[in-house]
């Protein structure tokens, strides 16, 4: 998955009217652009979006599951791409 496919899919996240995903999708949207104006570090994001993973594992509502893999999927991504610079 690109840098660009993770972008897309927490765009679409952000606009699937769950608050719960959208919200998250933002705030993963947000501490992504904060490490590319050199306001956090790779290293803090990864770590970031790994407490977002171990939240998310609470989620057992049937209607949100792919929200969450999705969500899921781009916080992989990211701790990748992070973990790579």
């Amino acid at each position: 998955m690109t840098l660009d496919d993770i972008n897309n899919q927490l765009a679409a996240l952000a606009n699937s009217g769950d608050p719960t995903f959208a919200n998250a999708a933002n705030y993963v949207m947000q501490a992504t652009q904060a490490v590319h104006a050199g306001q956090m570090s790779p290293a803090d994001l990864a770590e970031m979006l790994k407490d977002m993973q171990r939240q998310m594992d609470i989620i057992q509502d049937m209607s949100q599951l792919q929200f969450k893999e999705t969500l899921n999927t781009c916080i992989n991504g990211l701790i990748m791409i992070a973990g790579a610079t």
